[in-house]
Order: C-alpha cells, then structure tokens, then sequence
C-alpha cells in the first residue's frame, strides 16, 4: 500500500503546491514558499453589486432633486401661529392649491409673514400665539401695557402686550417668570417651555451649548489618541488601568446623579422651577441606570478575569503593528471625512423631503369661541416611499463606509505580519491596502453593508410598527413579548453578520477572493480555532469596549461640569449626556482600528499554524515568540488537563476493580 493511502481524509485536503484559487474554501491551509502577505495579482469581484450601489445612488440623486424642487425647510425650522401660518415665509403662496376648494374669505387668514420671523405669546388671554417682527426687550410680565396702535402682529382684534423676552429658536420667551395674578400668558409660557414646547426647550440648551459639543469632540479625540499611544507603549498597564479607570469613572458619575438629584429635591418649594423638578428626576433615573452598570461591569470582569491575560498578549502584538504603521490610527479620519460628506448630503436632503408636503385646511376647535381653518401640510404617500428609499441609502452608504475602512486597516495589518523583518515594512500598507480595495473589491464591500443594512431597516421598521401600535392602544402581552423577542433576533443576527463580515474583509484583503469565498474561507478557519479566536475576541473586544467608555465618560464629566458653568442653560444635563454620546462615537472609530488589527492577527496567526510548523526555517511561523509560547501554552493546558482527566479517571477505575477485588475475596472466606 503506498504512502497516499494511509493519509486520512483531513491530510487528503492538504495537497502541495495548491494556489489558493485552487483550493477548496474548506481545506487547511498549507506551505507555500511563495506567500508572503496580501496578493498583488487580483481581479475584479463582485461587480454586480458595485454596479448596484451604483444604480441606488442615482436613485438618490433623483431623490435629492425632487426634494430640493418640492420642499421648504422654513416649515420645520420656523415657528407658527395660532392659525398655522408659518413665521418668516410668505403664506399666500398656499392659496394656488386651495383656492379652487375654499373661498377667498376663508382664505384670507394666510398672511405673507416674511418679515415677521418670531413667535410671540400676547397677554390677553384670548389670543394664541402670534407672529412679530422682533422679540420684545421691554416690559414686566406682570404688569404689561397693552397698546393697540402696535400693528406688527396678526390679529388686529387682540391688544399686543409685550414684556421682556429672549429669542430661543425664533421663539419669544420670557426672561423670567414671576408669581402674580396674571396667570393667562404665564401658563401659556410655562406649558410652552416646560410641556408642549419640551424639545424647543432642549434644543435652545443644545443651541446655547454649541460650543461644549464643540469641545467635547476635540476631547474625545485627544483621549482616544492618548489611548491608542499610550497602549502601544504599556500594554499590560493599560488594560489593567483602564479596568480601574473605568469603574472609578462609574463610581464618580453615579455619586454626582445622586448628589444632583438629592439637591435639585432639596430646593425650597416657594424657589423651585419646573426645571428643578425635571432635573431631579431625569438625575436620578441616570442614578439609577449608572448603578445597575456598575453592577453588570462586575459580574463580567468576575467571569473574564481568567482571560485577560490571553488578551493582554493578543493587544501586545496589535500595539507593535499600530507603531510599525502609525498612518493606520489616522485613517479613520479619512473615513469619518466621508461620513462627514455622507451626512452633510443625507440631513438636507431629508428636511427638504419631509417638508415636501401639500397644503390643506383642517378644523381646530378651541376650548371657548367659535371653531376656525388652520392651516396644515399633508405628506403623499410617495414622499414616504421617498423617505424610506432615501434612509436606506443612509444606512448603505454608512455600512459602505464602515466596511472600505475594515478592509483598509485589514490590509495594512496583514502587510505587516507577513513580513518577516517587522523593522522593514516595504511600500505603504495604508495606501497600498487602499488602492487595492477602491480597485478590485468595492463590489464585495457593497455586498456585505448590503446585508447590514437590510438588517437595521428592518429593526428601525420594527420599532416604528411597535411604536405605532402603542400610540392606538393595539398592544397586548403577547404582541409585546414578541415585539421583543423579533428584537432580540434581528439583533443578534445584525451582531453575527458583522461579526462574520469582519473576518471576511480581512480574507478579501489578503487574498482577493470573492465575498461568498471569503466568507467561507474564514468561516472554516474559525471553526478550527473556534475556542481560541472566542477567547481573545470576547476579551479583546470587551477590553476595547471599556476604552470607550472611559472616554466617554471623562468627557462627559468635563461636558457637564462646562454647561453647569453656564447659567442661561436650564436642562444642562441634556447636552452634557450628548457630549457624551458624541465623544462614545468618536472613541467607537479609533478603537476600531484596534478591534480590526486584533481580528486581522488573530486570523493570520490561526493561518500562519496552519502553513508554518516551525519544523524548518523555512517553516518558522511568522508570529512573534511571545504570541506563539503564549498560544502554545494554552494548548499544552489544555492537553494537561485532559490527561490528568484520564489518568483519574483510570485511576478511580483500578481503585474500584481493587475494591471489588477484595469484597469476593472475604465473601469466598
């Protein structure tokens, strides 16, 4: 019988001299003396759905077109008056659509108020709010002077009562308000600014803290970057630092919500604002949030102590690839520049498609006077088709984004660990994985943000029609718990396809291949390192996880302690939470450069086993010594355990045959 023979069917998969193009996505990978990284010969892949994406964004275009040439953002941004005529623009233009429906003495109510750009609550207590042409500066609101020769407002029937008012949002709000019998237009502010009028209420303290937005960016940033240097020089230090950073921070930020909210409580009644009261409570439901984080923190860093190590080596070797590459930590600039373009486009575009609506009369009722027209915007159903393609596109083009940088940084990482001398990399890896994927691969990187994007349409539709249905009171037990468990699936299948197209555009930047191949591919690599690559990964990605958040979390403190600092902010922790959100999701993209290098190490080592066995030179693998003793002892662990396993088990079992042994003998005695 010849040597082929007796090989097993796994040892048949491995054949000598295969060209990976040749191999089968399920066979081991073997040694070739002529790889060494990213391949340079490629051809186009997946060109069907470059061409797609293409087609979509002339859709979008088309799209933008029809909304720039329907729509009017005025609508959304400017207030209206009781009568739905909208400040600073010229009503009249309304009258071409409804004037065959209506008569001109029903119509008569629109009004050009194009010099009329702020909304103000008059004094008499019959009249709603109105349009002027400039907020008043003067006056008492508890004692105003009413004058009809003043003409600058709509109704000519209703005295003009002004008293001294800021402008928030065109919004003409009083400075202040006082305790006095003349209750009618203080409800009506107070309901404005601390009910119906909320989200003016917060986005005038977003607009007011502009500048602590601003600056919480550039916080983020510096933070991240520290990070990410810092960790390439002091690895071990840094992940055990971060861990107690992370839960000082927490601590810090929970004590504060409770501070602030046991003194926004303890505010003297005759001194307390709706504001106060709003502060208290928006305070302590973070209180609560933070502790109930704090407590799931520990249980986590309880169950992953034993891995930290494992992943200490892991992000040891993906610093030393970050400082042999250091342009690699700043191409997510460049993608956070497209995202920038993205979203520059996509924000215009939406208001003026939502604005896109056509004119009509509707009915309001008032509480006493007799009923009158007001007027409203309807959107068609094609507008919302519109909106939904538009979102889509969105959603797409950001996956798109997300998925170039992957395969970018994928590349890169890649280039360096098969390059022997790590103290001599050739060329450009950045700019060299770069141009690969712009020239050979975006039909791939479309495809796989494709499937992403699918996923999270289909979870924001299933909250719209979850929500929907709370609003008509059409939800049970049953709908709800399957509401939740529809969540919780497209969820994790949202989590498992990025998971999966992670690895995929790492095998597209090494090898070229198509996107289903190099899913395969890494799919089967994997599974052959199953355990290993979860270790590292679930660590890795949960030591990263606690990078940003202590990002987000310092900066968020520096935020807050900012807007407290200023006093014509009244829900200041509004925008200091958004700081905070915003400093997560500039941390989320320079840690993402970490996460990606990670993955690419991880693959490569799993392949690197597979092709090297280190029983020549030739066949010395290209991992570091440290990476390969570490992962080596693991496996010898492993083995240990096992065998200790058998040899108790083999022991207990010749103890027992003793025993029994023994118990026939003083029967037979």
């Amino acid at each position: 019988m010849s040597n082929e023979a007796l090989l097993s069917d796994e040892e048949h998969k491995v054949v000598s001299g295969k060209n990976i193009h040749e191999m089968d996505v399920h066979e081991k990978f073997e040694y070739d003396e002529s790889f060494s990284g990213p391949l340079s010969q490629r051809k186009h892949r997946d060109v069907f759905w470059l061409i797609l994406f293409i087609l979509f964004w002339i859709g979008m275009i088309v799209v933008a077109g029809l909304a720039y040439s329907t729509g009017t953002p005025k609508r959304l941004m400017y207030p209206k008056d009781y009568r739905g005529n909208v400040c600073g623009m010229d009503n009249t233009q309304a009258k071409e659509a409804l004037g065959s429906n209506y008569t001109k003495t029903e119509l008569s109510f629109l009004s050009d108020t194009s010099d009329l750009k702020y909304v103000f609550w008059p004094h008499d207590g019959s009249s709603e709010e109105i349009c002027v042409d400039e907020c008043p500066s003067k006056g008492d609101i508890a004692n105003p002077l009413c004058d009809k020769s003043i003409k600058n407002y709509l109704d000519g029937d209703d005295p003009y009562c002004p008293y001294k008012t800021e402008s928030i949002l065109r919004r003409c709000l009083p400075t202040q308000l006082t305790n006095t019998n003349s209750s009618d237009v203080i409800n009506k502010v107070k309901k404005s600014v601390s009910g119906s009028s909320g989200l003016s209420k917060v986005m005038g303290d977003l607009i007011q803290g502009w500048y602590v937005l601003l600056v919480s960016i550039f916080i983020a940033v510096a933070l991240s970057f520290l990070w990410l240097i810092v960790i390439r020089k002091f690895a071990r230090f840094m992940v055990f630092f971060t861990i107690f950073f992370y839960f000082a921070m927490l601590g810090l930020v929970t004590w504060y919500f409770w501070h602030q909210a046991e003194e926004s409580d303890n505010i003297a009644d005759d001194k307390k604002m709706d504001t106060d009261t709003t502060n208290a409570k928006v305070f302590r439901i973070f209180f609560y949030i933070m502790f109930a984080v704090i407590v799931l923190s520990l249980f986590a860093l309880i169950f992953l102590r034993k891995k930290i190590l494992l992943a200490i080596a892991v992000i040891k070797e993906a610093s030393k690839a970050v400082s042999d590459i250091p342009m690699v930590v700043f191409f997510p600039l460049v993608s956070f520049g497209m995202l920038l373009v993205l979203y520059l486009w996509w924000v215009p575009v939406s208001m003026f498609l939502m604005s896109s609506g056509k004119p009509r009369l509707v009915t309001e009722i008032p509480a006493t006077g007799d009923p009158y027209l007001v007027l409203d915007y309807k959107n068609e159903k094609s507008i919302n088709y519109l909106g939904i393609y538009h979102f889509f596109g969105l959603l797409w083009t950001n996956a798109f984004i997300v998925a170039l940088t992957q395969g970018t940084i994928a590349g890169a990482i890649a280039s360096w660990y098969w390059t022997r001398d790590k103290n001599n990399i050739p060329g450009s890896p950045v700019k060299e994985s770069f141009v690969r994927n712009c020239k050979y691969h975006l039909g791939s990187y479309a495809f796989g943000s494709l499937i992403i994007a699918i996923i999270q349409l289909l979870r924001v539709m299933l909250e719209y029609l979850e929500r929907s249905m709370k609003k008509g009171n059409q939800e049970n037990k049953f709908i709800k718990y399957l509401f939740y468990a529809m969540r919780c699936c497209l969820k994790c299948m949202e989590s498992t396809m990025k998971f999966i197209n992670r690895n995929a555009y790492i095998m597209i930047a090494v090898y070229g291949q198509s996107f289903c191949k190099s899913t395969k591919r890494a799919f089967h690599l994997i599974g052959r390192n199953l355990f290993r690559i979860m270790a590292i990964n679930i660590v890795g990605d949960f030591l990263l996880f606690l990078g940003k958040l202590s990002v987000c979390i310092l900066t968020g403190i520096i935020a807050m302690a900012m807007c407290k600092a200023d006093d014509n902010m009244s829900l200041y922790v509004i925008p200091s939470v958004l700081s905070a959100i915003l400093a997560y999701l500039v941390a989320s993209g320079f840690m993402a450069v970490f996460e990606m290098a990670i993955d690419t190490i991880l693959l490569s080592f799993c392949e690197d086993c597979e092709r090297h066995d280190g029983s020549s030179v030739e066949k010395e693998p290209y991992a570091s010594e440290e990476l390969q003793e570490f992962m080596t002892n693991i496996e010898d662990n492993k083995h240990k355990s096992k065998k200790k396993h058998k040899k108790s088990s083999s022991d207990n079992e010749e103890e027992k045959s003793q025993l029994s042994g023994a118990g026939s003998g003083s029967g037979s005695d």
